[in-house]
């Protein structure tokens, strides 16, 4: 399980410093790709599988559904963390959600996000802001 959110910075090579707690579940190998939100997803080969079978599952009938799973295959690319800890970022993928230096590395439970500084911190603010409205909402 990924919790907690931790600022980092990419470094020249493009590369991301892995948390710490994070490293463990993420040194078998893992999967890059598009996320939602503007952000990038970090997800372990287990959790990739299970992703994969969901995206299987929906219709391909649907040109809206061939859109979203073409840009989550085509944007997803194996990575490693090397023996400092980082993870090297493709950079297709920090261009095309505006990444440059400062990010911030969230833990979303099954995966791990990456998202700029500026667009995590608004994103999180507004989160905080509605956090009783939007519970409220998903109570079984």
């Amino acid at each position: 399980m990924f919790i907690g959110q931790y600022f980092q910075k990419v470094d020249e090579k493009n590369r991301i410093i892995i948390p710490s707690k994070f490293r463990n579940e993420l040194s078998f190998g893992a999967i890059i790709t598009l996320g939602y939100d503007k952000c990038l997803s970090i997800y372990t080969q287990e959790e990739w599988v299970k992703l994969q079978n969901k995206l299987l599952e929906l219709s391909e009938n649907k040109s809206d559904y061939r859109r979203h799973v073409r840009a989550i295959a085509s944007s997803a690319t194996e990575c490693s963390v090397d023996s400092h800890g980082r993870v090297l970022i493709p950079s297709t993928l920090l261009n095309t959600i505006g990444i440059s230096k400062d990010v911030v590395m969230v833990g979303n439970l099954d995966h791990v996000e990456i998202w700029s500084k500026e667009a995590w911190i608004e994103y999180y603010s507004k989160s905080v802001e509605s956090f009783d409205e939007l519970s409220e909402r998903f109570e079984k």
